[in-house]
C-alpha cells in the first residue's frame, strides 16, 4: 500500500467521464469511481454510507462517502429525491419503467456518484446518461439557438435576493441549512445558480418555494 496524503489522493482521482453504447452524453458512474480508487492501492479506505431522509415532505437518499486513514476521516453528503418511478423514454423513442427496487437503486447509485464526487472533488460538470422529459428554466443551449440564448433575459438582483430570502425562510421552517436547500432547487431546476434562471421561470421558482413554506407552516 502507498501511503500517500488526501490532496495527492484527490489529484490521483480526476478520472474522465466516458460514453456508454450510443448514450448521447458522457458521463461517469459510482462504480467507475470506486475502480479507479482501488487500482491506486494506497493507503485509504473508502465508504458510502446510505440512509432516508424527509426534507420538504419529499424523500431522499442521504449518501455519505469517508474516506479514512488510521489518523484522518474526510466526509462529503450528496442528496437524491427518491420520487415516484419515472416513465423513460429511450433513444429509440419507446417508453419503459423501471421496477420500484431498480429505481431504488438508480436513485442510490445517483446519490453516492456525487457524494464521491465531492468527496474526492472530481470536476466537470456531470451529465446523467438517462434523459427524463422535463421542462427546464436555463435558457436551450443548443448551437443553433446560440443567438437567442446570448439575448435571454435572466433574472435582475432584485428577484435574486427574493429568491435567496425565500431559500433563507424555507431553511429555517424546515430546520435544514440553506445550502441544502438551495441545493435542492438548483437540482430540480437544472440551474449552476440562481442567476442562471429566466425570468419567465421567476414565478415557477418563487411559487414552488413559497408553497413549501405554507406546507411546513401548516
Amino acid at each position: 500500500m502507498e501511503k500517500v496524503s488526501f490532496t495527492e489522493l484527490q489529484q490521483r482521482m480526476q478520472l474522465e467521464k466516458k460514453k456508454e453504447g450510443g448514450a448521447k452524453y458522457a458521463s461517469r458512474h459510482a462504480e467507475d469511481i470506486y475502480n479507479v480508487f482501488k487500482s491506486l492501492r494506497t493507503n485509504w479506505n473508502v465508504v458510502v454510507n446510505y440512509d432516508l431522509v424527509e426534507f420538504a415532505g419529499k424523500i431522499f437518499v442521504k449518501a455519505v462517502a469517508i474516506a479514512s486513514t488510521e489518523d484522518e476521516t474526510k466526509k462529503a453528503t450528496a442528496f437524491a429525491e427518491l420520487s415516484q418511478v419515472p416513465i423513460l423514454k429511450t433513444q429509440k423513442g419507446e417508453l419503459k419503467q423501471m421496477s420500484e427496487p431498480q429505481w431504488t437503486g438508480a436513485v442510490q447509485s445517483y446519490a453516492g456518484k456525487y457524494a464521491l464526487q465531492s468527496l474526492f472533488a472530481i470536476g466537470d460538470q456531470d451529465v446523467d446518461h438517462i434523459e427524463v422529459a422535463e421542462q427546464s428554466l436555463r435558457p436551450n443551449q443548443n448551437h443553433n439557438q446560440m443567438q437567442s440564448h446570448q439575448q435571454a433575459n435572466y433574472i435582475n438582483k432584485q428577484q435574486h435576493n427574493q429568491i435567496n430570502q425565500l431559500i433563507d425562510e424555507l431553511a429555517k421552517v424546515t430546520g435544514q441549512p440553506v445550502e441544502t436547500v438551495a441545493r435542492y432547487y438548483l437540482g430540480k431546476y437544472k440551474l449552476n445558480n440562481f442567476s442562471e434562471l429566466l425570468t419567465t421561470g421567476f414565478d415557477i421558482l418563487a411559487n414552488d418555494i413559497q408553497d413549501k413554506i405554507k406546507q411546513r407552516k401548516g
